[in-house]
């Protein structure tokens, strides 16, 4: 089965029986399986959502920093490190070296890039704030994309959704392959279907964190989402 939306191939471990579907593991769309062929569905049967089973409360992540008020919370954590800025920081380096030595001058502006994504790594924090009015997501001090605002009412359900990554590395008859997985938190809305509410988390256990406490605060009943990532 090949995914209709990038051309991967569909895993079977994807396959969700009880509603039908199947995930790709790249690029997050969602196909039906009727039968033996597989269909990519519409964002309206993507999103809608049926009763899933109780799961286990999911503890405050070590990474999280978290603050309640009344009727509100606001969730903090590092971007990185500065650990992660100084290895970033000397590939930056590396590249300018490189460029100025080689004439190729071009390899100048992405030395530039990977030195400002070396100080978003050593300075920004993600920060998550929700109340019953609305929920922002913000990334600073420095800008970096990602920030949104959603309106409370206008959430009909959160879930967390699974993606991979994959390299290659090696020669030709000697190939190996790095998979890496990373989690999105996404929110079903009423004004505009799916939305990506943060990507590029490094633990399940942050996505559905802020799934449980953010529904918890905002009194939206867990329903099951196609797509989802289930531990």
């Amino acid at each position: 089965m090949i995914c209709r939306n990038c051309g991967a191939g569909l895993e079977a471990h994807r396959i969700d029986t009880s509603l039908g579907v199947v995930t790709c593991s790249h690029c997050g769309s969602l196909h039906d399986i009727p039968g033996d062929s597989v269909e990519q569905t519409s964002g309206s049967t993507a999103s809608k959502p049926v009763p899933k089973v109780q799961r286990h409360e999911v503890a405050l992540p070590s990474r999280f920093k978290l603050r309640r008020s009344a009727g509100g919370m606001e969730v903090t954590w590092s971007a990185g490190g500065p650990l992660h800025g100084l290895v970033l920081s000397v590939m930056a380096v590396a590249v300018a070296y490189a460029a100025l030595n080689s004439g190729v001058l071009p390899l100048l502006v992405a030395s530039a890039g990977l030195l400002y994504y070396a100080a978003v790594r050593s300075f920004n924090k993600h920060r998550i704030r929700v109340d019953g009015a609305s929920l922002r997501v913000s990334h600073g001090p420095l800008p970096w994309p990602g920030s949104r605002k959603l309106d409370a009412s206008d959430i009909e359900q959160l879930y967390a959704m699974e993606h991979e990554s994959r390299v290659e590395t090696g020669s030709e008859g000697n190939r190996t392959t790095q998979v890496r997985k990373f989690y999105r938190l996404s929110a079903n809305t009423r004004s505009s279907g799916r939305v990506t509410i943060l990507n590029g988390l490094s633990d399940p256990h942050q996505a559905l964190w802020l799934e449980q406490e953010i529904e918890r605060l905002l009194s939206i009943d867990d329903k099951r989402v196609a797509g989802e990532y289930v531990p």
